[in-house]
């Protein structure tokens, strides 16, 4: 009896989990989302891009939360975007980031 009554309330709980959820779909917006603004510090052309300071800054810095894929592994247009979302998650400030951004582009892949 206890058996049967498992069974019927685990067979529940399987098809409970399994029924598609549904997501609201936004037909049209009232207004536009904000754009976020990207600030670059320092202006760039101040500062001369070091390679090799990048690479030390990238090993280190990076190498903290994960780990580290070879440069050539992606794109100069996809280090972009990755940068542009992992620079700030990692406080890594301007004159650094010009660093790091010259290093992968410059061994990204073609």
């Amino acid at each position: 009896m206890t058996n049967t009554v498992i069974s019927f309330v685990l067979l529940f709980i399987i098809i409970i989990a399994c029924n598609k959820k549904t997501v609201p779909v936004i037909t049209e917006r009232k207004y536009e989302p904000p754009k976020k603004a990207v600030t670059v510090y320092p202006p760039p052309g101040t500062i001369a891009p070091d390679t090799v300071e990048g690479k030390v800054i990238f090993m280190a810095r990076c190498g903290r939360c994960h780990g580290l894929p070879e440069p050539n592994l992606y794109t100069s247009k996809r280090w972009d975007g990755i940068l542009a979302s992992m620079l700030p998650k990692a406080r890594i400030n301007g004159e650094n980031a010009i660093h790091i951004t010259a290093f992968l582009k410059m061994n990204a892949a073609k």
